[in-house]
């Protein structure tokens, strides 16, 4: 469940050709696919029956398939991930947890618990074709919580993908409406996309949903929100197999989200026939349009303010390295504007060297400049300023080191959206640090991130 044909769904569509009985769940494609794609290698290899000699391929593969550009650090660490993930001798005994043969992909018999995190993320009970296979722990950010293996290369998947707005990377999880289509934009070759995304109703809201192929294998994800965090549900196929239609609306008509004080032990609740169907994050008409004031904020008061385009879709969300994303805003389906900053010890040229040499990930997406670092002065200050190619989007980056903080404003956008480039100029030049000695150029309503 992803943005493109990733290194993983190569390797896996080799998994699918040395053996037909590889589990399904190694064909899950996180919007995020960079932060899924070890915990998919951990259930390819406990559940491939193979021997030492496939796994060494397997290995190698994955070597192969490194970001040419990372450095001899970052290959070492990923070398090590790759060995603790795949052995080559020895692996995991487990019990086939696949649905029994003959049994209908579609019927939902057994009942699936998620217990709400500590972390706030909702929890959830579904009804499912089969058992859910046992996941690992808690773990923060991206974690696959159901994976029910329904044999022939089928699969149920659902992901929590993290907080809507949390940046990793440079990448920011975008919300439902939004990550189909960055997927789209992002996808490299060898991705196939039938049909549109499309927006269904179901009883707990609208979803999100669309289709893509990589290889043999097909999957179906539906995109989903509550109270800030993402979800992914995924129905994975081969290209022909009709037989699990209607599975993802079946789920959907079970699914009950659980509070977070609720342990899931309780009786289900009567599943509900009516629910309130939040609306869509309002895209402007024109980017450049201040009609927003925002203020930052943290537990010592006041940080800056500026005028956006439109409401943020999200505040205050931390991020799995540290950082903090500040204000999230959807300019359209494949254009956002995201302001973030990371605690900085005071090292000159922090800033400088993130925009000389960008935060890449093993596995991917590429990120390769396109065009040299300037220096623009700004309401917020001079900052220094880079665009990247990421795949299929470009992303523009200023960045300035200020206080104990170093800031970043990233425009991530598709090439023929040059028009949302006035949004980013606009939020700088109307920026202002606190204590603020100027009156807010247009007063209108306020959003401030909550408190905590």
């Amino acid at each position: 469940m992803s943005t493109s044909a990733t290194p993983l769904a190569v390797v896996v569509d080799h998994v699918a050709r040395v053996t037909d009985s590889w589990v399904p769940g190694a064909w899950l494609r996180p919007v995020l696919f960079v932060l899924l794609v070890l915990v998919t290698l951990g259930v390819v290899v406990a559940a491939v029956p193979v021997g030492p000699l496939f796994r060494w391929r397997l290995r190698r593969r994955m070597l192969a398939m490194l970001d040419p550009a990372l450095s001899a650090e970052e290959r070492e660490r990923a070398r090590a991930t790759l060995r603790e993930a795949i052995p080559v001798r020895g692996r995991p005994a487990v019990v086939d947890e696949r649905l029994p043969r003959g049994h209908d992909p579609v019927a939902l018999r057994v009942p699936v618990v998620v217990a709400p995190g500590p972390d706030g993320c909702p929890g959830f009970r579904i009804a499912a074709p089969w058992h859910n296979r046992p996941v690992p722990e808690h773990q923060p950010g991206s974690r696959q919580v159901v994976s029910v293996l329904l044999r022939g290369g089928r699969a149920l998947l659902v992901v929590v993908l993290g907080r809507v707005g949390e940046v990793d990377a440079g990448v920011v999880l975008a919300g439902a409406p939004d990550r189909p289509h960055v997927q789209r934009a992002t996808a490299r070759d060898g991705t196939t996309f039938p049909g549109d995304v499309v927006e269904v109703p179901t009883p707990i809201g609208p979803v999100w949903r669309h289709t893509y192929g990589v290889g043999r294998s097909f999957v179906t994800d539906t995109h989903l929100d509550r109270d800030g965090w993402a979800f992914v549900i995924g129905v994975v196929r081969s290209n022909e197999d009709t037989s699990l239609k209607g599975l993802g609306d079946a789920v959907l008509a079970t699914w009950q989200w659980l509070p977070a004080d609720d342990d899931g032990e309780v009786p289900p609740a009567a599943v509900p026939t009516d629910a309130a169907v939040p609306t869509d994050a309002a895209v402007p008409t024109d980017a450049a349009v201040r009609d927003v004031g925002l203020v930052l904020a943290d537990e010592r008061g006041p940080l800056a303010r500026f005028r956006v385009p439109s409401a943020p879709a999200a505040v205050d969300v931390p991020c799995p390295d540290g950082s903090t994303t500040w204000a999230y805003l959807r300019l359209s389906p494949t254009a956002h504007l995201v302001v973030s900053s990371t605690p900085w010890d005071g090292v000159v040229g922090t800033a400088l060297g993130d925009l000389e040499q960008p935060g890449r990930t093993a596995w991917g997406p590429s990120v390769t400049p396109a065009g040299p670092v300037s220096e623009r002065r700004t309401g917020a200050g001079d900052v220094l300023v880079r665009t990247f190619r990421v795949d299929g989007v470009l992303r523009t980056q200023a960045r300035l080191d200020r206080a104990d903080r170093s800031w970043t404003w990233s425009l991530t956008r598709t090439p023929d959206e040059r028009d949302t480039l006035a949004a980013l100029d606009d939020v700088l030049r109307t920026w202002q640090w606190a204590p603020f000695t100027e009156p807010d150029p247009a007063p209108t309503a306020v959003a401030a991130p909550p408190p905590g």
